[in-house]
């Protein structure tokens, strides 16, 4: 509780008293028991060695007094027992979680006003110019807080660092979580750690909260037990959002994500159990730990992964344009150019972060990086970098352009996903901003202690790669699709393009290796969209059986597979087009008609059509490496039908296809007869064979 300025009567009470930095005295009159007990004291000495009434005297004598109060806080903070002592008294009782001493003056304010305070503070140092906002005030003053006996420093100053808010309080206040945090604190040292296990603390601190409404519990130990489970699940539903009437949930990777944190809670709860010879919350640990084994997955865990997958289906998979990349490749290097040439010029803070973000954006662009791993690379790691030559009895593998290339580009190596190793390359442009960047690195404010290449002034911490390519891209005009300019989508981007380069397996190899990761994830993950490999390729063996053509590809694979785009189309508008669409064929004998009705048949035949005409148009249009020639025993050279052939045997041989019998040698000879220039290329058994797949599709239509 704390001090209060007015008495149940609502008169004013003047009973507020500070406590002595010196001898730890309760009294009103702090300048007065200075002056009268201390003055043998330094500090006391020098304030009343300024001029009387003065302002300099008057800030002397408040810290004196902010700092005995702050002790006196401490005390009442650690036992949780008498008053604390605010700089300004609150009306009515009030609890002491909405308050927070300053940084720099250790007086006591409300979290909510502090960063009222912070701007006219004054015992704030000149050199700090605090950031606007609350948030960033409150995570500053929370460092002003008593340390608990049993962490570190250096724990509760990431604990600091959390949104200061009601969760935040939830979790410093149970000891539980801390000791769970404290445990993940010190297995993961990594900086780019610490925001997850934040996010894990702050998780377990709002589950508490949403159990707190159902039913009194003091600690979230105290949910570790069996006949608490029913409440924990209640909660977790509560808490992602659960829709009892739809069965969803509104965030429902939250749901999960509370399941692992709270089955991992149990299992620390029992070693701590074990360790301090606690037997009951050994037991309680245990059967819990059971009983999510059990039920969790039928409770929450399986609708929430459900529904996890289902928007996943039918969520569009977007690619970035290969004009957009090309747009933000030429804004980078004008930017860096630019940035370079100031930073020569100005080594101040903003120049070295512009040049940094642009640099850093850059190498993830180019080798089509995770962001995370760049922005993590270290100092040392760029400054030990290879720049020997290549041996000479590898170059004699190695052509001319790739010896070149080796000379031109600088590589090193950092960690990559699961403690890979994976390459960087980097241009001569990247190399010389790179060097200005750790030249200029202390004259800019980086600190010695910040490790990472890419660091932030005055702190650290590290540039986050993908704040900066968002940043940068939104600074670029023209764009198609800004939102896929991200680094996962880029790393999509190259492996499927790279399919129409007919690699190896060895080469695929290396691509793979190169992005960081094995040849599965590359082919899983990485490559064309499912549908789109599923539309543009399986339905080119879904038309063949269609056709009933599907041997006369026997040994092909599926992109050596070319039917006969005008054939198939000849026969689709001859049997009927759908009236839902508007086309033209590329035959002078058919057209189709505009409409509102179609079958599901034929919608689902013009799917496949339209399939294999965009799959033809692509591979025409991309200019793909030459492939080894099919070789076996019989020597087969097919052509598709032009839309004059299709033409010329449909005005001859239609009678045929209507009646649905297939003409012989001599029919097939006169109509070749009738038209020697469309169908000179053609021998009879070609025109033959011809009206028979345009028969047998007809016949599989009707």
């Amino acid at each position: 509780n704390m001090f209060q300025k007015q008495k149940e009567d609502g008169s004013r009470t003047y009973a507020k008293k500070h406590q002595c930095v010196y001898c730890g005295v309760l009294v009103q009159k702090m300048s007065r028991h200075l002056m009268r007990k201390h003055m043998n004291k330094v500090e006391v000495a020098k304030a009343y060695s300024l001029p009387k009434n003065s302002k300099q005297r008057r800030l002397q004598l408040d810290y004196l007094r902010n700092k005995g109060n702050f002790e006196h806080n401490t005390e009442v903070l650690e036992s949780n027992k008498g008053k604390l002592i605010a700089w300004k008294q609150p009306k009515e009782k009030t609890e002491g979680d909405i308050f927070k001493h300053c940084l720099y003056c250790y007086g006591l304010f409300n979290r909510k006003a502090m960063w009222r305070h912070f701007q006219t503070c004054k015992f704030k140092p000149e050199d700090k110019s605090s950031k606007t906002g609350r948030t960033r005030v409150q995570a500053l003053c929370a460092f002003a807080e008593p340390v608990p006996p049993e962490f570190s420093d250096s724990y509760w100053r990431f604990l600091s660092e959390m949104h200061q808010d009601d969760i935040t309080v939830a979790c410093k206040k149970d000891n539980c979580i801390l000791k769970f945090g404290y445990r993940l604190f010190h297995k993961n040292k990594m900086v780019s750690h610490h925001p997850y296990i934040r996010q894990k603390l702050r998780e377990l601190g709002r589950l508490l909260l949403e159990a707190k409404k159902i039913a009194p519990v003091k600690s979230i130990k105290d949910l570790i037990k069996p006949e608490k489970y029913v409440q924990v699940v209640s909660a977790a539903r509560r808490l992602a959002g659960f829709c009892e009437e739809s069965g969803k949930y509104h965030r429902p990777s939250l749901a999960r994500k509370v399941g692992h944190n709270i089955h991992s809670l149990a299992l620390f709860i029992k070693s701590e159990g074990l360790k301090s010879q606690d037997k009951q919350s050994v037991k309680n640990a245990e059967k819990f730990a059971q009983l999510y084994q059990e039920s969790w997955n039928y409770d929450i865990a399986s609708q929430a992964l459900t529904q996890l997958q289902q928007r996943k289906w039918n969520a569009p998979l977007l690619l970035p344009f290969t004009h957009d990349v090309q747009i933000l490749h030429n804004h980078l290097s004008e930017k860096q150019q630019e940035y370079l040439r100031a930073l020569t010029k100005d080594a101040s803070q903003s120049n070295w972060k512009d040049l940094a973000k642009v640099i850093l954006a850059q190498v993830i662009l180019f080798n089509r990086r995770r962001a995370g791993e760049v922005s993590r690379m270290h100092l040392s790691v760029y400054l030990s970098k290879d720049t020997s030559t290549a041996h000479e009895d590898v170059n004699l593998a190695l052509t001319a352009l790739e010896q070149k290339l080796c000379n031109y580009f600088v590589r090193i190596t950092i960690v990559g996903k699961r403690g890979r190793k994976v390459p960087v390359l980097l241009s001569p442009q990247m190399k010389e901003s790179l060097d200005t960047l750790t030249e200029k690195r202390e004259e800019c404010g980086v600190l010695k202690e910040n490790l990472y290449l890419f660091a932030l002034p005055n702190s650290f911490h590290y540039l986050r790669g993908s704040d900066c390519i968002r940043q940068l891209v939104s600074q670029c005009s023209g764009l198609k699709d800004s939102t896929a300019l991200t680094s996962t989508k880029l790393r999509k981007h190259i492996a499927t393009l790279s399919t129409v380069l007919n690699l190896k397996t060895t080469e695929l190899d290396q691509l793979a290796d190169f992005l960081g990761h094995n040849i599965a994830v590359h082919r899983k993950h990485y490559r064309l969209p499912e549908g789109t490999v599923q539309l543009a390729k399986v339905s080119k063996v879904l038309l063949a059986l269609e056709q009933g053509r599907l041997g006369e590809y026997k040994g092909k694979s599926l992109d050596e597979i070319h039917l006969d785009v005008n054939e198939s189309m000849l026969a689709f508008c001859q049997q009927g087009a759908p009236s839902c669409w508007k086309r033209h064929c590329s035959s002078p004998n058919c057209s189709w008609t505009v409409g509102r009705s179609c079958s599901r048949r034929t919608f689902w035949y013009h799917s496949l059509f339209m399939a294999v005409f965009l799959s033809k148009t692509v591979r025409e249009l991309t200019p793909l490496a030459e492939k080894q020639p099919y070789t076996c025993n019989e020597k087969v050279v097919k052509r598709n039908w032009t839309p004059e052939e299709c033409a010329a045997v449909n005005k001859h041989l239609r009678k045929y296809i209507v009646t649905n019998r297939v003409p012989g040698k001599v029919d097939c000879e006169n109509c070749i007869a009738a038209e020697p220039q469309v169908l000179s290329n053609r021998d009879w058994k070609a025109v033959k064979y011809f009206v028979k797949n345009r028969i047998t599709t007809m016949r599989k239509k009707y």
